[in-house]
């Protein structure tokens, strides 16, 4: 189960979902919905947050199951020599497994493997990726300086990846490498995963950053995703990013900004929700701003 868990963790999100779907990517994502519309007649049922809103889990959440005591105890643990010989192997399906079983929380022994194998460009993209999760699943700090250097890798799967480890570790100096990946990376989707991760930070600072991706990155996946980890932050900054960015051509990005808005609360955010609900065009959002006043 784990396997098949990180298998689907290390898939990038998709990009070519066609728009009136809105639902490629975790996060409050708009899911068009004719038929409640249709039905939207005196009487009728009203939609739920549920029906108007995506998955909002951290994708790095799949790696964690339900047997996760018995995963991690000592005795299922794969030793070290079984690690090494699995990445010698010349099957790369078998390198993978071997990644994959050594993710483990706290095993540092593993470690300088798991970063030799994510930063052999020789090595196939899905081996390179699912060694960057596996450093995030172990959790320590060591895997820092690996992990900043897989967010270069050429593949955007690997640098997703690592992106979203990175968030996950307690070290100083995580919060300005994933600014400048959310800053630059020319795909969308490590910009994406940088800007899930700098929410998990719980930096202040970073609620400039994310403000900033709210407000300029062309992709409407990570402008999205930025809204949402502003309102894990809550900071003044935060709310004022998000009150902007109820005027945001992207439907599925105003949906996540009133709703966030709605969770900081207060009287100015009420407002701005309010004003939010009199301008709205699109039925969707106007239905989510409509459910989050109340």
């Amino acid at each position: 189960m784990t396997n098949i868990l990180l298998a689907f963790a290390v898939s990038l999100p998709a990009a070519a979902l066609p728009v009136v779907q809105r639902i490629p990517l975790p996060g409050y994502n708009i899911i068009e919905a004719p038929e409640w519309r249709a039905s939207a007649r005196p009487g009728a049922a009203f939609p739920t947050t549920e029906s108007l809103l995506g998955d909002s889990a951290d994708p790095l959440s799949n790696l964690t199951t339900g047997d996760e005591d018995l995963r991690d105890s000592l005795n299922s643990r794969p030793t070290a020599e079984a690690l090494q010989r699995g990445l010698r192997d010349s099957s790369a399906s078998a390198r993978l497994a071997a990644v994959r079983d050594a993710a483990y929380p706290r095993d540092v022994a593993a470690i300088p493997h798991l970063s030799g194998v994510m930063l052999r460009l020789d090595e196939p993209t899905t081996v390179r990726a699912a060694a960057a999760l596996a450093l995030g699943r172990l959790g320590d700090r060591i895997a820092v300086g690996a992990l900043s250097e897989a967010l270069k890798d050429p593949a955007p799967e690997v640098r997703y990846a690592a992106a979203l480890s990175l968030g996950r570790l307690p070290a100083d100096g995580v919060a300005t490498r994933l600014e400048r990946t959310l800053r630059s990376d020319p795909a969308w989707q490590p910009r994406y995963a940088a800007a899930i991760a700098l929410g998990r930070t719980h930096k202040a600072f970073a609620a400039g950053i994310l403000a900033e991706a709210l407000g300029t990155d062309p992709a409407w996946q990570v402008r999205q995703q930025a809204a949402r980890s502003l309102v894990d932050l809550g900071t003044a900054h935060a709310a004022q990013a998000l009150a902007s960015a109820l005027n945001d051509p992207e439907p599925s990005v105003r949906a996540a900004a009133g709703a966030g808005l709605a969770k900081i609360g207060g009287p100015d955010q009420r407002r701005a929700v309010l004003q939010a609900l009199r301008d709205e065009t699109d039925p969707s959002v106007r239905a989510l701003l409509a459910l989050v006043e109340r």
